[in-house]
């Protein structure tokens, strides 16, 4: 098989699956916890989702979707997608795989990967459970028992399971989880427009009585009680823009009376209209996603800022509606040329960012704003941190943050000395199928520093040193901190290892002191960071709570 492969600018919209051909590489099942075991991850394949028990929230590329069985989604490679929340009873089942196209005659086939096989929602209606409840499960089955490679009967397995699929996405039976979701997106796209609940009820045949009901049984909120939270969403995004009235916003956003938009804005705000506007008419563009975790606590919001689902995961899902401009954090500033194209249209009063940029980005940028670089010397936070608070005005409410800041991390530090006392500590990072030995700088700074724990490898700072599981072993660490990459192959290669008879030998993982964390927040740079950092660290020694990967 010829694995040539075509690239977006060169790919066709392709209807018909009789040109194609699929491949699967792997299954993951998710089943059972309450606490949240899919975190954002990266798919490097495409990914069929597909949920036959349960309730899932999950955060993709193409949004927020409410997965319930039956449902199917589809992530493209290259895209992300993790769980928000989840029921005690989810099943849920991902099936990476790649898709060819065939060629002219002796030609073989080429891979694809771009083409939309489900709708561009990636979201089908229901399809019925049982149709696929005993192919997912035959296919997780048959994963387990020979993770090295997928069968061929496996294979088989998966295309009945695609061609279910299609057939039950083409019929679009009635459902009313698909329904609900069919109005909320309908709610999203219409929501300066005059809705009520008698009409939102009519468009998806239900009841207005029953509708509602359904309707904050599944989101927490009536509809309309959602309708008001877009509408006021949209107003924080129109009042950061300069120039633009009260009046003006009001109406844009569905309101006819300017007053009573003000009380209702002040009501679930907090503040008056004037009062919000006046605090966001500095117009800051954070460059980095790491500049936002400096500016979060000197209580500045910037215009504009780099977020990202999964690279700022954190940021993305907590401040993305109250930042009117985002560009792009993928990868680390891959797309910074898009990034320009964007920012170009924001008028930005000042530009912050990092001093490691490459001189035509930094020429470029000033052209647009006023920039300023935050060195990344010195290396410690706290001294990044108060240089950029003080050339901001801001000195004053850095003190104020620190002050809290440091009798938290004291009450932790107390808390992990009490519980874990001298016992050791070593960060693994996994990347593919090789191990690291591993310490960032933000990480040095809360373990080692902060919170003062003891390391089972005093590298000396800042350190990647390959290793292998027997000297893990011989490490002795009495707690091992796993860094996993998030995206498709590292994950199965974790699944793997996980059953390597080297690795059951280590006393850490033999006593199950095995610890999770994500890049976001321990390879940040930053205040806000160090504060999550403590709070995670809490959770993970402390037994407050924890945090899956899968």
């Amino acid at each position: 098989m010829v694995e040539e492969e075509i690239t977006a600018g060169q790919e066709t919209d392709l209807q018909d699956w009789e040109e194609l051909a699929f491949r699967l590489l792997s299954v993951q099942a998710v089943k059972g916890a309450d606490e949240v075991n899919l975190p954002q991850q990266l798919a490097l394949s495409y990914a069929l989702i597909v949920v036959t028990g349960g309730t899932v929230q999950l955060l993709a590329d193409t949004g927020l979707l409410e997965l319930t069985a039956g449902s199917v989604c589809l992530s493209l490679p290259g895209q992300t997608f993790g769980a928000v929340e989840q029921s005690g009873g989810l099943e849920m089942y991902i099936f990476y795989f790649n898709v060819y196209q065939y060629g002219p005659e002796n030609e073989g086939s080429r891979l694809i990967t771009t083409v939309q096989l489900l709708p561009q929602t990636g979201l089908l209606a229901q399809i019925p459970v049982q149709s696929i409840l005993t192919i997912c499960s035959e296919l997780a089955h048959k994963e387990e028992i020979q993770r090295r490679r997928v069968s061929f009967r496996a294979q088989i397995a998966f295309q009945e399971l695609l061609h279910s699929i299609r057939v039950s996405g083409r019929q679009r039976p009635r459902d009313t989880g698909y329904a609900l979701e069919q109005a909320k997106q309908y709610i999203e796209e219409h929501f300066t427009q005059d809705l009520t609940s008698q009409s939102l009820a009519q468009a998806a045949e239900f009841s207005p009585k029953y509708f509602n009901d359904l309707f904050k049984r599944k989101y927490g909120k009536s509809a309309l009680e959602y309708v008001t939270e877009l509408r006021l969403q949209q107003a924080k995004r129109l009042m950061a823009q300069s120039g633009s009235k009260l009046r003006e916003i009001a109406h844009q956003v569905g309101y006819a009376d300017e007053f009573y938009f003000s009380r209702k804005f002040k009501k679930m705000i907090g503040v008056p209209p004037a009062v919000y506007m006046k605090s966001r008419r500095r117009k800051l563009v954070a460059y980095s996603s790491s500049l936002l975790g400096q500016l979060l606590p000197l209580n500045l919001m910037p215009y504009a800022a780099a977020l990202h689902p999964k690279w700022t995961e954190y940021y993305y899902r907590k401040y993305r509606t109250e930042i009117p401009v985002h560009i792009s954090a993928y990868r680390s500033n891959q797309d910074w040329q898009a990034n320009l194209e964007v920012l170009r249209q924001v008028p930005a009063d000042l530009i912050l960012a990092g001093d490691m940029l490459q001189e035509e980005e930094k020429a470029a940028l000033e052209r647009l704003a006023p920039v300023h670089y935050l060195s990344s010397e010195p290396a410690d936070w706290r001294s990044q941190f108060l240089t950029l608070a003080e050339w901001l005005g801001e000195s004053w409410q850095a003190e104020q943050w620190l002050a809290a800041f440091d009798r938290e991390a004291g009450r932790t530090r107390e808390q992990l000395q009490t519980q874990i006392g001298k016992e050791t500590v070593a960060v693994v990072r996994m990347l593919h199928n090789r191990l690291y030995l591993h310490c960032s700088r933000s990480m040095a700074s809360m373990l080692y520093q902060e919170l003062q724990l003891q390391p089972a490898y005093d590298g000396g700072g800042i350190y990647n040193i390959p290793v292998t599981p027997q000297e893990v072993a011989a490490l002795g660490a009495d707690h091992l901190l796993m860094l996993i990459r998030r995206e498709s192959d590292t994950l199965n290669e974790w699944s793997r290892l996980q059953n390597d008879p080297e690795w059951l030998k280590i006393a850490a993982v033999q006593r199950h002191r095995v610890h999770f964390l994500a890049s976001d927040p321990w390879r940040e740079q930053s205040a806000y960071a160090q504060l999550r950092m403590i709070r995670e660290a809490g959770q993970l020694f402390l037994g407050q709570s924890s945090i899956h990967i899968p």
